[in-house]
């Protein structure tokens, strides 16, 4: 998206608006003039994902403001960090997990002999919890 964040002069309320419009997430400005700041949405959203903080979005700003090349630079390492986020969730969304206690600490194997049942059903494979001894259904 090339929409730039707009600041009300006003209120100091940012948003990403077009330049009649606005109306953003459900607010009607207060009848400020909407300023560019100069900072694109894409990069709004992943200064967001590091900070809610609108100081922080202002410093962001006077960073671009002032010395663009260091804001390219920091502007990289939090993309990054945000993929890396993004990966580690997506990793550890794919980790199985005991349901009793959490662990992650799982070993696969064959169900085992009963006394009660005997050889029955001892060729299906259960997981089992290294911490707690749970076993359930892959």
């Amino acid at each position: 998206m090339g929409d730039i964040v707009k600041k009300c002069n006003k209120c100091g309320r940012f948003c990403v608006c077009s330049d009649d419009d606005y109306l953003v997430d459900g607010y009607k400005g207060c009848d400020g003039l909407m300023v560019d700041t100069g900072i694109r949405f894409d990069d709004y959203l992943i200064i967001s994902k590091i900070s809610d903080d609108d100081n922080f979005l202002q410093a962001m700003i006077d960073l671009k403001e002032k010395d663009p090349i260091e804001y390219q630079l920091k502007m990289s390492q939090f993309k990054t960090q945000v993929q890396q986020q993004k990966n580690n969730k997506a990793q550890s969304s794919n980790t199985v997990k005991c349901p009793k206690c959490g662990s992650t600490n799982i070993t696969a194997g064959q169900r085992g002999y009963s006394l009660l049942t005997g050889f029955i059903g001892s060729g299906s494979t259960v997981n089992r919890c290294s911490k707690c001894g749970h076993k359930w259904k892959p």
